[in-house]
Parts: C-alpha cells; structure tokens; sequence
C-alpha cells in the first residue's frame, strides 16, 4: 500500500512537472509561425525618443507627425525626411496626440489630465483645456475640429469646445479607466472604450448613450472606423480583434494571431486590417517587465488581415518591442506609422 501511495504521487510529480514544462516551453520558447509578404514594407526609422513612445499621427496632408510617450517631449517631424521640428515640452508624458484637420495645430493628452493646443507652425503652447485630474490615455479631433474629446483613468470622458476650451459634454457611463475615444467619420457619433471591457456610443448633439456594446473579455484598448464608415474594429486585452457592423453594431468578425493583448488597430482600407500588442507570451512579458528578458524567439508585433477571408496576409516582426496603442495610416493610404515601447516610430509603405 506504501508502495502505492508513493507510485501515485510520482505519477501525479511527472504530469505536473511535464505541463509546466510544456507550458513554459509554449511561453518562451515556441516559435510562432511567420507570414513573409510585401504587402507593407519597412521605409524609415524614427529615434529621436528616449522612452517608450504611445501615440503616433499623421498630419492631413501626410507630411508632418507627432509622437508622443512617456517622456515629457511630444515631437513634431518630417514624415519625408525623419528630421525633428518641434519639441512640445510638457510637465509630464504625453500618451496620446491628435492632428486638427486643417493641420494647423495638434493636441496633446498628458499624465497630468491636461490638454494642451500647440501651433504646427511655431511650436508655441497655445491653450490647456481642464476637466481631468489624471491620464488622459486617448484624445481626439472631431472631423470638423469643432471639438476635442478626451478620456482617461478617471473613468469619464470629456468633450471641449476647441477653440474656447468650454467644457461640452461630460460623459461618466464607463466603470473603469478610459483607453480610447474616437469620432466616427461623419463626426455625429463619438465611441468610448476601456477597462470594463465595454464600447460605448454617443451622440454627440443630443448627447445621448445610443448602444453599449459588449463582446470582449478583457480591456479594449483601441478603436478604428473604415475609412468608410461601415465597420469598426476594436482590440483588447483578451488577444482578440473584433469586426462590428456601424448600422446595428452586430459583431461580424473575430479576428485571433499570436499577440498576447491587442494594443492597437488600424484599417489599411476597407477590408486590411493592422493589429498589433506584446510582442511576447505573458510569462515572457512577466519576465520582461522584472528582469528585462528580451525573449529567445522571433516575435510577431502586428499582423495584416483580409478581414473578410479572416485570413493572414502578413505578420511584422521589426519591432523590439510591445507596439503601442496609438497608430496611424496617412490620409493618402500609402504609409503606416507605428509606434513602439523600444523608443522609435516606424514608417512603412502600403502596396495596394
């Protein structure tokens, strides 16, 4: 009977010991199938950060961008030639940065819950609108530049008049923090998502809450419209990247690659689609964010999809690091900006 019990329980020491195993071995050392294709190209580097840089956008007529991360710089540069031409200097971080459509100025959201106006041109400080106390994590433009919304961890979200800096609605729905704010593009609506796993959609005249909507498991991080209107995508923290139908806000897609949490999405067109996150497992991240494991695999940051196929067109290995939640493609459709926590921006070129 002794001899039994003490069979047993190496029996149970091995099975344990065997799914650890194989489990650390799927975290750290699985090599991720990799999707080669040319359907965007790496063009230039960005590297004038000295943090990890959150948010990235192109100017209307594609040849300015601001980034913007953890340290107190906000940069304003040439989208031709990488050269810098502004340095916004804020008390603290700025994560999130917006374009006015007519490119004449850009807004910045900082740790302090601040907005800040600047002059594309000078660089000059040119109004700070009020409303938060902490993070702003996402700030938009309307389409018309009429407004500016914002939200962050203080769990509301706020829209201003952009050029008074009147306070135009408030909007306290949410639970949790507030990681993106985006109008749609006829600017009537105005969507908000966060930490209660939530995407909310307001009307922006009336101000009413028209739809709540659910279907993720975990934080949602990012939100994008096709460029024309009819679909919205939306990434979030349970890896998954869904496709929703802005008539009824029906889920037409789930979309899953390699990434441990969606960080951002962006439409390439109507039907291609960029999702990129972590660049690792979450034991690899873990051992990342405490010891600085760098990881012993070739990792995918993004993937590229045929949303309609739900098929993978390409994966982007050419980051160091988790890309970030804000990235951008130029008005003309013919560059994608990324933004990463390995402290750069990367210009890439779309093929048609």
């Amino acid at each position: 009977m002794r001899n039994y019990i003490l069979k047993k329980k190496q029996i149970i020491f091995i099975v344990i010991f065997t799914s650890f195993a194989s489990w650390v071995y799927y975290q750290l050392l699985y090599q991720p199938e990799i999707i080669d294709a040319d359907y965007i190209t790496l063009d230039m580097v960005f590297t004038k950060h000295s943090a990890e840089v959150w948010g990235v956008k192109f100017s209307p007529n594609d040849s300015l961008i601001i980034s913007g991360g953890i340290e107190e710089n906000a940069k304003i540069w040439s989208s031709i030639d990488g050269k810098l031409i502004h340095n916004l200097k804020h008390p603290y971080g700025t994560p999130s940065v917006d374009f006015s459509p007519d490119g004449e100025m850009v807004c910045t959201g900082s740790y302090d819950g601040k907005v800040r106006i600047w002059d594309v041109k000078t660089g000059k400080l040119l109004r700070i609108l009020n409303g938060h106390e902490t993070t702003l994590w996402s700030v938009a433009y309307s389409p018309n530049g009429e407004q500016i919304a914002g939200g962050g961890s203080d769990n509301k979200i706020t829209v201003w008049n952009s050029h008074t800096g009147e306070i135009l609605r408030e909007f306290r729905d949410a639970e949790h923090d507030i990681w993106e704010v985006t109008f749609n593009p006829s600017g009537e609506l105005l969507l908000g998502s966060g930490s209660d796993n939530s995407i909310r959609v307001y009307e922006i005249k009336s101000g009413k809450l028209l739809k709540t909507i659910t279907g993720h498991s975990l934080t949602v991080l990012s939100l994008a419209f096709s460029p024309d209107g009819s679909l919205l995508a939306s990434g979030a923290d349970d890896k998954m990247v869904k496709i929703w139908n802005t008539v009824n806000w029906d889920l037409l897609h789930t979309l899953k690659g390699e990434n441990q949490a969606i960080h951002s999405v962006v439409f390439i067109d109507n039907n291609r689609l960029l999702a990129g996150g972590t660049d690792k497992k979450i034991l690899g991240e873990l051992l990342e964010y405490h010891f600085g494991y760098q990881g012993l695999t070739k990792n995918i940051v993004a993937t590229l999809w045929d949303i309609k196929n739900e098929k993978i067109l390409q994966t982007l290995t050419q980051h160091d690091d988790d890309l970030a939640i804000g990235c951008d493609v130029s008005q003309n459709g013919k560059l994608i900006a990324t933004a990463s926590s390995d402290k750069t921006v990367k210009i890439w070129n779309i093929k048609n």
